[in-house]
């Protein structure tokens, strides 16, 4: 049995992934990575955090969430023991807006608290997939994370730059690519395919949400 260790968005709770980790079985067994959510922590810290999680036998497969996509290219680049596969969904090596994640930071700078207006940004985050379920949801996991912590991830997506570790990949490399993805869109998967030779994308017509929109045909494109 293949193992899956699923790393989330820039929330950092997983508490949006449950639909799609329910997927993934029976062939894979996964296993949700939750980030803290007091701790004003960036890439650097989160690699190692993660490295901890990470099976210590069999085979798994190492997916990344959006803005995770830079620990799991990290962590894959090391060739640890058992890993299959890396899979990246919506996400990057290099943030392709940086401009974007700074202007959600200077938002995040002036509110009284980490209550970001989720509402607004629910069209860029999940598109004609957005009910009010999935707005509440989002809310609540980005509420239940301090200013400080939100603040340093969005500072270290904004800033961060992966390309390099992506040649010293050996795993296969699957990205999933939203076709309506408002946030990413396109240049998450252009900043990698030409850096590793064993790259492939599948798109599947969805939002830069994708795995809370569409989990079954994600979970289908993985398996």
């Amino acid at each position: 049995m293949i193992r899956a260790l699923i790393l989330p968005g820039m929330d950092g709770t997983g508490e949006l992934l449950t639909e799609f980790a329910t997927a993934l079985a029976p062939e894979l067994v996964a296993k949700v990575v939750s980030y803290p959510r007091d701790a004003a922590l960036g890439y650097e810290a989160l690699t190692a955090l993660v490295a901890e999680s990470l099976p210590r036998e069999g085979s798994y497969v190492l997916i990344a969430e959006s803005f995770s996509g830079p620990i799991a290219i990290e962590l894959a680049a090391r060739k640890p023991e058992g890993l299959v596969g890396l899979v990246l969904c919506a996400s990057f090596a290099r943030a392709p807006r940086s401009r974007m994640l700074r202007a959600f930071d200077a938002m995040q700078r002036i509110l009284p608290s980490n209550k970001l207006p989720i509402a607004p940004a629910m069209p860029w985050l999940m598109g004609r997939w957005s009910t009010r379920d999935w707005a509440r949801r989002v809310r609540d996991a980005v509420r239940s994370v301090s200013a400080e912590a939100m603040r340093a991830r969005l500072l270290a997506a904004a800033e961060t730059d992966a390309t390099p570790r992506i040649a010293d990949i050996d795993c296969p490399l699957l990205y999933l690519k939203g076709s309506r993805d408002r946030l990413i869109g396109g240049a998450g998967w252009r900043g990698i395919r030409d850096l590793c030779r064993n790259a492939v994308c599948i798109e599947i017509e969805g939002p830069h949400f994708l795995l809370q929109a569409k989990p079954l045909e994600c979970a289908a494109a993985l398996k």
